[in-house]
């Protein structure tokens, strides 16, 4: 492996564990709300796209 490999894992780390935080977030707003079981799965995702994209916008 060379150094730059090495820097990226904790990066694309760091990534995986923030959207797998947005997930568990998701789930509990999907908690609150009245769906069809088969879509909870595409509104769980859209709901964590959401919040990625509302971190990348300016403040």
């Amino acid at each position: 492996m060379d150094g730059s490999l090495i820097k990226q894992l904790p990066a694309e780390q760091a990534a995986a564990e923030k959207r797998e935080r947005f997930a568990v977030r998701a789930s509990s707003i999907l908690a609150f709300i009245e769906c069809d079981e088969g879509q909870r799965p595409k509104l769980r995702d859209a709901i964590v796209e959401a919040m990625l994209w509302a971190q990348t916008q300016p403040k």
